[in-house]
């Protein structure tokens, strides 16, 4: 009675301890990837070095990228635990996660203990909002900062309609007297993690929730000289800063080129208007027919009054895709600031219309997917023959066959094959969206104490341990090895996908002098110069994952 008692209580509690326990071995056991979290470290060890606090650079190079909050936080844990600790790191990304559920439970005010559970569940195991969790980005730290501003807004908001309804005491106190300074300062924290994004959701939301509610008399008053004031007073802060350690230059990269040219003329990740029309389906498996669906349920169905709280989250989801779409540079991971939004909206239209005999079959057939895909898993890493035929799909890992892949192949099956049942059967739908999640989560704490193992071939912590100490360190045709300096404490030389060019400056003019040299490269690129494959014959060498490593000492030449 008491376990029960504690559960109504408390029941973001239990699905914050389910996600915690599930995700924490792979927040333990996991190395940094080399795409961005290396680089991050990288950036921080060198701002540590030259003492800079609003200008980075990446070996050198100008990195306006990103604003320095997230930086920060990593620099401070760096001189903190004299140490990049990445299950540490990890907490900007979960802690923030956490908060955002927190918010979007208290926002929509779900009766329900179990249906809490569940939402908190579903956005806690939604794809991508999962996977950023999880990873050394400042994404879901600036998603929660949106959502706090939207938050703020509509605190803000319904106190300003209660009053003018007469609905509360004038002389009460008003509960939006402090969200009108939170509400700018949230934005800015926005803009201040990642950039443009930030700042740009909340007040094109604000402004079109105010048109369709007819009240453009009042984005005046919600958009008006305080909260741009305050944007603009700690923006010309940091800009100030960015000037007097960065100079002019530093200062156009960050403000211009980072932004506008983005935004209009990518230099990165161009993709074309319609993307994101068809990125979201799958960055929010596999809840996409249920959440895609609802929201067009939310707009097509007149049963009931649509609260405001349902209108904003619409405007919210609608308009960061529209203004996302428009800007020439685009990631999935952009999508961020929308997921709690796309979640929620379920609870309020299934509270609004009741529970469809569309919602199950929406939850029913990506739930039987992840049933098949169990299935299949199961049957390939218990088929030595079968995985040898697959070879040109699936790498060979040696990890491939492990009983933990096998275990959570398992729960991923036992799992949906529970939810699918309900569904059938017509229990609560909320239930089987409970049983989806937690089968996720279970097999990832299978999966993820092979970390260890996985790390050869996904990170370079395990590569760069076997590179021999008081050696020269140049790579071939390995991706981003620069930052690699993290783990070796000295600087690379990357020959790209060169070998003439390795040859002649490294091994045809190398002297004793210049002391000894270790090469990493992949291990499928060796024999593909034929002067380079007789030369490291010749050598020691050490394999890792997929790449080798040579030592060449010129006295040995």
């Amino acid at each position: 009675m008491k376990i029960r008692e504690f559960v109504k209580q408390h029941p973001l509690f239990i699905s914050f301890t389910l996600i915690f326990i599930c995700i924490f071995p792979v927040i333990l056991l996991r190395g940094a990837t080399p795409s961005n979290e290396l680089r991050y470290l990288s950036i921080v060890d060198e701002a540590i070095q030259n003492g800079n606090l609003f200008t980075f650079t990446n070996h050198g190079i100008p990195y306006a990228d990103k604003p320095p909050l997230y930086f920060w936080l990593l620099i401070i844990c760096r001189q903190l635990f004299g140490a990049h600790v990445i299950p540490i790191l990890t907490l900007f990304s979960l802690i923030p996660a956490f908060v955002i559920i927190w918010i979007m439970d208290k926002w929509t005010g779900i009766k329900s203990t179990f249906s809490r559970i569940a939402m908190a569940l579903m956005l806690g195991t939604t794809g991508l909002f999962l996977g950023i969790s999880v990873f050394l980005r400042m994404d879901m730290l600036m998603c929660m900062f949106i959502v706090l501003a939207l938050y703020s807004f509509y605190i803000w908001y319904e106190d300003d309609k209660m009053r003018e309804r007469q609905l509360i005491p004038a002389d009460s106190r008003p509960k939006g007297k402090i969200q009108k300074w939170l509400f700018p300062f949230w934005i800015f924290m926005a803009l201040f993690t990642k950039g443009p994004v930030g700042l740009l959701v909340p007040p094109l939301s604000i402004l079109i929730f105010l048109l369709l509610k007819h009240e453009g008399k009042k984005v005046g008053k919600y958009l008006g000289w305080r909260t741009w004031g305050v944007i603009l007073g700690c923006s010309s802060l940091w800009l100030l800063g960015v000037y007097i350690e960065g100079g002019n230059e530093y200062l156009n990269n960050l403000v211009v080129h980072q932004t506008v040219d983005r935004a209009v003329n990518a230099f990165h990740h161009n993709k074309p208007f319609w993307y994101y029309f068809t990125a979201i389906w799958y960055v929010t498996l596999p809840y996409c027919l249920l959440c895609i669906g609802t929201f067009i349920a939310s707009m097509v169905s007149k049963k009931r009054k649509k609260s405001d709280k349902e209108l904003l989250f619409q405007v919210v989801i609608a308009s960061t895709i529209l203004m996302l779409s428009c800007f020439s540079s685009k990631l999935t991971i952009y999508l961020a600031p929308i997921f709690p939004f796309l979640v929620y909206l379920f609870a309020l239209v299934e509270h609004r219309i009741g529970w469809k005999k569309w919602m199950s079959w929406t939850l029913g057939i990506p739930s039987f997917l992840l049933f098949a895909t169990g299935i299949g898993v199961l049957v390939c890493t218990s088929s030595p023959k079968l995985l040898t035929l697959l070879t040109e799909y699936i790498p060979p890992y040696p990890f491939i066959q492990s009983s933990m892949i096998k275990f959570g192949a398992l729960l991923l099956i036992v799992g949906n094959v529970t939810a699918i049942l309900w569904l059938i059967k017509g229990k609560a739908g909320i239930r089987s969206i409970c049983m989806i999640a937690t089968s996720i989560l279970l097999t990832i704490y299978s999966v993820s104490y092979l970390f260890p193992q996985i790390n050869i071939f996904t990170t370079y912590g395990p590569l760069c341990e076997r590179v021999p100490e008081n050696t020269e360190v140049a790579t071939l045709y390995v991706h981003r090895p620069e930052n690699m300096d993290v783990y070796l404490g000295r600087e690379i030389v990357d020959y790209k996908k060169d070998p003439e060019q390795f040859l002649e400056q490294e091994i045809r003019h190398r002297t004793a002098a210049d002391g000894p040299l270790s090469l990493i490269i992949l291990t499928d690129k060796v024999n593909e110069n034929s002067e380079l494959a007789d030369f490291l014959n010749t050598l020691d060498r050490s394999y890792c994952g997929q790449y080798v490593i040579y030592t060449y000492t010129p006295e040995n030449k």
